[in-house]
């Protein structure tokens, strides 16, 4: 549909009095296909197109088309107001004017689009009711709009007229935008953060769209934000409601994260295809005139999601190219072909090997069968792993996730949202119980990741200390787990009995209220030999933790200082208060089990996790999938000492072989390769790999994940990176054709200046 007006309108007076009765006003975005001519022209916005997320990601939306299609001649000629339109009409006319006007159209059951040439998307508004009646889904509502002298005023008016006037909407200030194009542009900016349920920031503007924070709205609350403006000396402000509509998960993949799985029944035809993809990336870079910066973007989408799709899952061997560019993916690939030559033309070939890139690429041969065949181990970390921002990339990957968990329960709470992406935010301000919610937040979150997204179904299951707790949740074992959130937060067990005034410690050592207790732990570089040797002289000493090559000393900071001199040992302080794995701990074990007997799920959920092995740091066999059996078990590695080593160790005799850990960071990955390195008692090989890496993006950790799991034949579904993957190529397909359209139009004009 044409930008341009398609009925000049007569000059009209401007509304005094804007509002929307006790309607709803369904908004859509549309792509607007000629604004890239005018930006490719102009130059103007050009950053605001297809690489901008929050406009990447609104769906194609043929049922909108057709509405914007068929839409009464009422395409408002917005340019008017800012000088570029070649028609003379409403030159006085405001952009409250305009809002007025389309709701006056759309009180008439009429429908509206406004837009504007030089923004790449357009305004489809209609009445609620024709919205649902054609089922389109909107991406946000109007639903109130106010005015005054006073900001203040304006935005509770609007929020009056909204019946929401007990909400603290999100304010986004547009009070500074002079020209119609400005506001138009906030105004459609703020639509696409209510869809990709992205925080609006203070400079909307910068083109950092990969680094913006969820939209956390309270518990089955809708996002609200106010529009505030000025015009004619008086203060305005609109109320907007998120949509129903989701905005299209962003692909994992593009041009600066490069994904090349490669599949074949021996070693050659490993190399061949290592070899055929080298010379495919070497024609992109050779039709181009400037490799570097002029690379045709479709032409490497296109090559990687073909990859992706032939990739054979049944071949015997199968190894992974990574890069962020095709320069560095042809590195790797001669890189791997080099290492493939040097191993494979000595006298004995190697049995095994294991190789890995910084870059992520990777390849996994063995004479045995393959570590992910039938040893899949998820592995949950304990407290203290979450981090500031953490995960705060993958929103963007996995809207319907966040909708899913939004809908189940409050993932604000779950992911303790106030602290950990706060500004400035440190972990260390925050309590156990906090910490506790956040981490099985955490893993949660990348469980379902791994095992609906991309089909990852483990053998085995553990967790680290309260880790086993994030297993039970994470893994659809237990019915209800967000009700544990507010359970967590309150219960004594969390605020007062292993932490805060630490009441068991308090019963233990038969101390008052009033006494103080300066409680720490210490990770330090010890054999238990080394600790226990001299622990019965230190009572209020504890070795709580066995972790391969190190332990774990809680208790009085100044008796356990004590003990690592006499040992001659250096500890690292944690400055956390837990007394958890302490003999205090116990007891409480009745009132921990307690806690943890939740209800399970019914038996047909239950059947989807029927081939997990649930290992706990309790027993030496797997546990019973019984409300009873796990809380005890719960208990038991709660309040007991944990021997981390022995888990990992019982793990591997049961037939674990690959570690995936499930968390925030990277905590119990490393300690796994060190225990396997050093275990005396089992020689069978194993590996660790994390999903998430503190100080990392999560997109990459992720995809270094995936391509991990592929190497070592696990069975991993590659559908979320081939459907994004598509949409992206699809997109800029779209915004390549324009910009030819825009240079071939542009080709005449720029002749004409130069002659």
């Amino acid at each position: 549909m044409s930008n341009q007006s398609t009925s000049v309108m007569s000059k009209p007076e401007p509304t005094k009095v804007a509002s929307v009765k006790s309607m709803r006003i369904a908004l859509k975005l549309i792509a607007n296909d000629a604004a890239s001519l005018a930006q490719a022209a102009n130059g103007a916005n050009g950053s605001l197109h297809a690489n901008n997320n929050a406009f990447a990601a609104i769906k194609p939306c043929s049922l909108a088309e057709t509405l914007g299609a068929t839409a009464i001649p009422l395409e408002i000629d917005v340019s008017s107001l800012d000088g570029t339109s070649t028609t003379a009409t409403n030159l006085n006319m405001s952009f409250r004017d305009y809002l007025a006007q389309a709701i006056e159209r759309i009180e008439q059951q009429q429908t509206v689009l406004l837009s504007h040439p030089a923004l790449p998307y357009r305004l489809l508004m209609m009445p609620a009711i024709v919205a649902a009646k054609h089922r389109c889904h909107p991406h946000a509502y109007l639903t109130g709009m106010g005015e005054g002298h006073e900001l203040s005023d304006a935005v509770q008016q609007a929020l009056t007229q909204a019946k929401r006037a007990h909400v603290s909407p999100t304010q986004i200030d547009a009070t500074h935008c002079t020209s119609y194009k400005d506001k138009f542009f906030e105004l459609i900016q703020l639509i696409g953060h209510l869809a990709t349920r992205s925080l609006p920031t203070e400079n909307n503007c910068e083109n950092n769209s990969t680094n913006k924070q969820y939209w956390f709205s309270e518990m089955h609350q809708s996002r609200v934000a106010s529009f505030n403006f000025i015009e004619a000396e008086m203060q305005h402000a609109v109320v907007f409601v998120q949509g129903t509509e989701l905005a299209q998960a962003s692909s994992l993949l593009d041009n600066t994260r490069l994904f090349f799985p490669t599949s074949a029944s021996t070693v050659s035809g490993i190399q061949q295809q290592l070899t055929q993809l080298q010379s495919q990336l070497n024609a992109i870079i050779n039709t181009n005139t400037s490799a570097a910066i002029n690379v045709n973007h479709s032409t490497l989408l296109a090559l990687m999601l073909n990859n992706l799709n032939q990739f054979d899952h049944q071949a015997a061997k199968a190894a992974v190219i990574m890069g962020n560019s095709i320069e560095t993916a042809c590195s790797e690939i001669e890189a791997m072909l080099a290492m493939l030559s040097t191993s494979y033309t000595l006298a004995s070939s190697p049995s095994e090997v294991e190789y890995k890139t910084p870059s992520g690429s990777c390849l996994m041969l063995t004479a045995n069968e393959p570590l992910g065949t039938n040893g899949l181990c998820f592995v949950y970390p304990g407290v203290g792993t979450v981090y500031p921002q953490m995960f705060s990339q993958l929103p963007r990957f996995f809207p319907d996730l966040y909708a899913q968990l939004e809908r189940d329960g409050d993932v604000k709470a779950m992911l303790q949202a106030d602290s950990i992406y706060a500004d400035n935010a440190k972990v260390t301000d925050m309590s156990l119980g906090e910490l506790a919610i956040a981490g099985v937040g955490a893993s949660y979150i990348l469980t379902k990741v791994l095992t609906e997204y991309f089909n990852v179904k483990p053998d085995f299951a553990m967790g680290y200390s309260m880790g086993e707790a994030s297993m039970w949740a994470s893994l659809g074992i237990w019915k209800h787990p967000h009700s544990m959130i507010e359970a967590t937060q309150t219960s004594s067990i969390f605020t007062t009995d292993i932490s805060g005034r630490l009441d068991c410690v308090r019963k233990a050592w038969q101390l008052n209220q009033a006494d103080d207790i300066v409680w720490n732990s210490f990770v330090v570089r010890a054999t238990p030999a080394d600790i226990e040797a001299v622990l019965t002289q230190y009572p209020r000493c504890y070795l709580a933790i066995i972790q391969g090559d190190t332990c774990v000393l809680a208790g009085c900071e100044a008796s356990c200082k004590a003990l690592l001199k006499q040992i001659g040992k250096r500890g690292i302080a944690a400055n956390r208060v837990t007394a958890m794995h302490t003999a205090p701990a116990m007891l409480i074990h009745r009132e921990v089990a307690q806690f943890y007997q939740q209800a399970l799920h019914h038996n047909e959920q239950l059947e989807q996790t029927a081939q997990i092995k649930f290992i706990s740091a309790a027993s030496s066999q797997p546990i019973n999938v019984s409300s009873l059996d796990i809380a005890t078990s719960i208990a038991d590695t709660f309040c007991q000492p944990l021997n981390f080593t022995e888990l990992v160790n019982n793990a591997r005799k049961l037939g674990a072989k690959l570690f995936v850990e499930i968390g925030a960071d990277r905590q119990t990955t490393t300690l796994i390769d060190k225990i396997a390195r050093t275990s005396p008692t089992v020689s069978e090989p194993c590996q660790a790999i994390a999903v998430n890496a503190k100080g990392g993006d999560d997109q990459t950790a992720l995809l270094k994940c995936i391509a991990q799991l592929i190497s070592h034949k696990a069975p991993v579904s590659l559908t979320c990176l081939t459907q994004g993957l598509a949409n992206l190529l699809a997109s800029t397909l779209k915004f390549e054709v324009n910009n030819l359209q825009a240079d071939a139009t542009l080709a005449p004009q720029l002749e004409g200046e130069q002659s």
